[in-house]
């Protein structure tokens, strides 16, 4: 196969195809392993894990992309950002423990998905 095959086959990639990459990028493990519990949480909301980094994470909702929920981990604090429901507003907190940033998002989760 030359370059220019591998350009088109590339180009030709099906809806069905597209939907395999999502999935396998969405799915891929959790890189900070404090927050490991509170992904497995998130998956059963149907939240996707769309920034995967050690001391930055993010999750938002296929059709509600606006409303998100990010962590951000300091070596002195993790700053937590939550959505208010019905609101195009954020709500930004700070934790000295991954105990007590988890409790407290998974609390907002479940409140926000009522």
């Amino acid at each position: 196969m030359n370059t220019n095959d591998n350009m088109n086959t590339n180009d030709n990639m099906n809806t069905n195809d597209n939907m395999i990459l999502i999935d396998s990028v969405l799915n891929t493990p959790i890189k900070n392993k404090g927050f490991t519990i509170l992904d497995s949480i998130f998956k059963q909301y149907k939240w996707q894990l769309v920034k995967n980094e050690f001391n930055w994470i993010s999750y938002t909702k296929f059709g509600d992309e606006t409303s998100y929920f990010d962590f951000k981990i300091l070596q002195d604090k993790i700053i937590v950002s939550v959505p208010i429901k019905n609101s195009s507003y954020q709500f930004v907190t700070n934790f000295k423990s991954y105990f007590e940033a988890s409790e407290y998002v998974e609390q907002k989760l479940i409140d926000y998905c009522k």
